[in-house]
């Protein structure tokens, strides 16, 4: 399974058990309207009593169903916080109507509602469901004062509203501001990561020519040779030098030697594969790892690299320029150790310089 469908479960299964969590939490508010039904507080006919909740509960399995099959990756708003607060916002809109006494105590449900959206909805999403309880509760208190005045206690009732919208004002403030805070974290969480990547790439890498360095150069070495021991796969080790490269310097500035040093760094990332690798050992050295290689393939790759340095040209920039490298190469499985596979490539490299520069020595004595 990838990482990417891990997450997914696993965030998916976060969101069903928020709404499970949620779900629990209305049933023990059914409870207690199955309680105020029988001690007759409330006095609708049983039978609607019986499709108010039966018609609600739908309403909750059909939310649960979607999370279920996944359908809910569909909304922008994938754990459907909006639609699951309304819903159960309206549930306690009609309790709070049909009770005759008491209404205060389920108007307490509306803040353990609102507690579901503290971490997921931006201030106006807040905003449109503490309107949509506040406003509702104002149509019950208007219905219920011109159609059924018996059914209520206005100076009660107005008191309160107006402790019941204070109190979600509050909780729309603190609400807006957490998930503000909660946004300015992710985004110095992805500042923060973005950092730690910049810094593990400066880490790794030559800024000049964007190989790897020779320090992570080493540890890569550390673990080929750790693959070695364990199923024996070869791999080859190159050591380059550009030939003359302080005349370079000197010649034509160091600006321009830079743009050798990278020009070399390209025909190297371009030549080898993505398994093998290269860095910038040092001022004009470089060095590059072939994995998996013989020594009679490693030569070709490195002949193709030698030439397509000479045949370069470097008009645009200077042109009397001219850039040859020196490359030494050598096997791991013929010396068997980190430090002797080195000073092989070394030692073959500058009797590559030796023996006229723009060469590539494999074997001690033999040059192309």
């Amino acid at each position: 399974m990838s990482n990417s469908n891990i997450s997914y479960d696993k965030k998916q299964r976060l969101r069903m058990l928020r709404h499970l969590i949620g779900m629990f939490f209305i049933s023990i508010f059914t409870l207690f309207t199955i309680y105020f039904y029988h001690i007759n507080l409330i006095t609708i006919e049983q039978e609607d009593f019986i499709f108010l909740n039966v018609f609600f509960w739908s309403g909750l399995f059909l939310i649960t169903a979607t999370f279920y099959l996944g359908l809910n990756i569909r909304f922008k708003d994938k754990s459907l916080t909006i639609p699951q607060m309304l819903w159960s916002t309206l549930y306690v809109l009609i309790v709070i109507y049909i009770l005759d006494e008491w209404r205060s105590l389920p108007l307490m449900c509306v803040f353990a509602i609102f507690t579901f959206g503290y971490f997921k909805l931006r201030f106006r999403e807040f905003l449109t469901v503490a309107l949509f309880a506040v406003l509702g509760y104002i149509l019950i208190i208007l219905y219920l004062f011109i159609y059924e005045p018996s059914r209520i206690e206005l100076e009660l009732e107005l008191f309160q509203l107006l402790t019941f919208t204070g109190a979600i004002s509050v909780m729309l403030y603190t609400g807006s501001s957490i998930h503000i805070l909660r946004d300015k974290a992710k985004l110095q969480n992805v500042a923060l990561q973005v950092a730690l990547e910049k810094n593990q790439i400066l880490a790794t890498t030559d800024e000049l020519t964007s190989l790897y360095n020779r320090r992570h150069f080493m540890d890569l070495l550390a673990q080929q040779k750790a693959l070695f021991e364990r199923d024996g796969s070869d791999f080859v080790l190159c050591f380059c030098d550009l030939d003359n490269f302080k005349q370079i310097n000197d010649t034509f500035g160091h600006h321009t030697g830079d743009i050798v040093l990278q020009k070399f760094s390209e025909i190297l990332k371009s030549s080898i594969r993505e398994i093998d690798f290269a860095a910038r050992f040092g001022g004009e050295e470089f060095v590059y790892l072939l994995v998996n290689t013989d020594i009679e393939n490693a030569v070709k790759v490195t002949e193709r690299i030698r030439k397509s340095l000479e045949s370069y040209n470097f008009n645009d920039i200077a042109p009397s320029l001219h850039a040859t490298v020196s490359i030494g190469m050598a096997n791991f499985k013929q010396y068997s150790t980190i430090q002797e596979t080195l000073m092989s490539a070394d030692n073959r490299m500058y009797q590559a310089k030796k023996s006229g520069r723009n060469k590539v020595v494999y074997t001690d004595g033999n040059s192309t």
